[in-house]
């Protein structure tokens, strides 16, 4: 069959969720199919950025991404919220990362390229804490997306 990898592939990732989702406590054992699909495309999303950020940008970035994957899955993952929730915000944190990654080694490469090596030492130095800026800022922007939104006195819905 043509499609037989991808759909062996969805089918590992889909285990990998109830895995996920039994370890980590929630009730319900089964899943929808959507479910299944989403968590799946996430799932292939994530490695698809970490292995264009290996091929194209640079090894930095990579180690970048596995760290703030590391972060985002011990930190936010514990938390309540539907687990495909969790899966699609660590798949855009990737993409929003590679992407920073890419432009911040373009700016880097232009500007070694007119102003010497001493501007590459500067942008060796200035890239974890430029990649803190994007990693703080999206994992706080995920936290308020997750976060409860009830009042003293509210059902919740």
């Amino acid at each position: 069959m043509k499609y037989e990898k991808f759909f062996k592939l969805l089918e590992i990732a889909s285990r990998l969720f109830l895995y996920i989702n039994n370890r980590l406590g929630e009730r319900r054992v089964w899943m929808k199919r959507s479910d299944c699909v989403v968590f799946g495309f996430s799932f292939m999303g994530i490695v698809f950025c970490m292995l264009l950020s290996f091929l194209f940008i640079n090894r930095e970035s990579t180690f970048t991404l596995v760290i703030f994957d590391l972060l985002f899955v011990s930190l936010t993952f514990p938390l309540d919220g539907k687990l495909i929730y969790k899966a699609c915000l660590l798949l855009m944190g990737n993409i929003l990362g590679s992407f920073w990654n890419y432009l911040f080694s373009s700016f880097s490469s232009v500007g070694t390229y007119y102003l010497g090596d001493f501007f590459n030492a500067l942008c060796t130095f200035i890239s974890p804490f430029a990649n803190l800026v994007w990693i703080v800022s999206f994992w706080s922007m995920s936290l308020t997306l997750l976060a409860n939104s009830k009042k003293e006195g509210e059902t919740k819905i």
